[in-house]
């Protein structure tokens, strides 16, 4: 028997074999459709996007497939949305521990710095490098001395 290697395999799993896949489905749809919603309809679908939401994060996957699938629809709402709901987090935190991904679940946002700040922290770190090394002379000729 060949051992595998640590690389998650993951096959494609009919549609009907797992209900996250149908609750993914409901989101993608609700998400859609409050998005085109006329300022008139957009907090009622927002309620329902809402709902599709919550239904998302209570089903259970089934397999491995829909695990992976389900971390994949959250990260992407995640990032393109900027999503910090804590529940949405811990899942995508949950599903990444699980299916055992040395990635984190969720990038780390990052505010763009200017390039002058950029400068700064550049010239910073060249100050501190250089300290220590001036210091590493000095502690050096010091003992030297004795």
């Amino acid at each position: 028997m060949a051992s595998t290697s640590h690389a998650l395999v993951i096959e494609h799993v009919p549609f009907h074999a797992d209900p996250i896949l149908a609750a993914i489905d409901h989101h993608d749809e609700a998400w859609a459709v409050w998005q085109s919603a006329t300022d008139a309809l957009v907090a009622r679908r927002h309620v329902e996007m809402e709902g599709a939401l919550a239904r998302l994060l209570a089903t259970p996957c089934a397999t491995q497939f829909g695990a992976l699938a389900l971390l994949r629809h959250l990260r992407w709402h995640i990032q393109h949305d900027g999503i910090t709901d804590t529940a949405v987090l811990a899942r995508a935190a949950d599903l990444a521990l699980y299916l055992r991904l040395d990635f984190p679940a969720t990038e780390p946002a990052r505010a763009p710095l200017a390039p002058a700040l950029r400068l700064l922290s550049g010239l910073g770190e060249a100050i501190a490098a250089l300290s220590l090394i001036c210091g590493g002379l000095v502690v050096i000729g010091l003992a030297t001395l004795a």
